[in-house]
Parts: C-alpha cells; sequence; structure tokens
C-alpha cells in the first residue's frame, strides 16, 4: 500500500514526507527522558522511580547466579512492565502526531474513494 500511495503522490506531483516508525528496537532506543516525562504526567513520582529505577538483574553462568548488577539501559524486552512502558511512550507520539496535525503541521495522505481508507 505504501508504494502505491508514494507512486500515487509522484504521479500528481505532490511534495510530501513518509514516516516509518520501526519499533523492532523500540526497548533499546526508547528515549529514556520522554518515558519520565511521559510517565510524570499520569503517575505519582515515587511510582515513576520505583518501577524505573530500583530493579537489579540477577544471571546465572554456568548454574552458578553472579552478582546483581543495575542495568545500564532501564528498559529491556525482558522487563514484565516494559511492553506497557513502551504503551506510554507510543500514547505520548500519537498525541505529538494529532497535535501537529491540528495545528496543520502535519496533514495525511486520503486513501479509497472519497479518501475514506
Amino acid at each position: 500500500m505504501t508504494n502505491e500511495i508514494v507512486d500515487d503522490l509522484k504521479r500528481e506531483k505532490k511534495r510530501g514526507v513518509i514516516v516509518k516508525v520501526d519499533y523492532e528496537k523500540t526497548y533499546d532506543s526508547m528515549n529514556l527522558n520522554f518515558l519520565y516525562y511521559m510517565m510524570r504526567l499520569g503517575f505519582n513520582s515515587k511510582w515513576v522511580k520505583l518501577c524505573l529505577e530500583s530493579f537489579t538483574i540477577l544471571s546465572f553462568v554456568n548454574g552458578s547466579p553472579t552478582e546483581k548488577f543495575k542495568p545500564k539501559k532501564r528498559l529491556t524486552q525482558g522487563d514484565p512492565v516494559a511492553p506497557f512502558l513502551f504503551l506510554i511512550v507510543v500514547e505520548g507520539l500519537a498525541r505529538m502526531v494529532g497535535q501537529a496535525t491540528r495545528k496543520n503541521l502535519l496533514k495525511g495522505v486520503k486513501i479509497g474513494r472519497n479518501g475514506r481508507g
């Protein structure tokens, strides 16, 4: 579908930008400052700190436990709470896109007959 949209834009000689959001490595590259900001909008700061800063990791090497350590990246795919934190970040992104659209900073491409998906 994306190729067809690009072809239509080229044929009609319309200018634009296409943005692809790739969630594959999201946990590794998520901006933690943005996550903190989003969480502080709706959660108590003590809960935010507990959720993002208070955990340690214990791993096993050849069946023996290692020393506990704090991860350098606070959000990893193995964290049980990570999918929920990811949703908070995506909600922030969706709201920013919506706000930019309302301010006419972004304009979507209408698809289908009469612009109805």
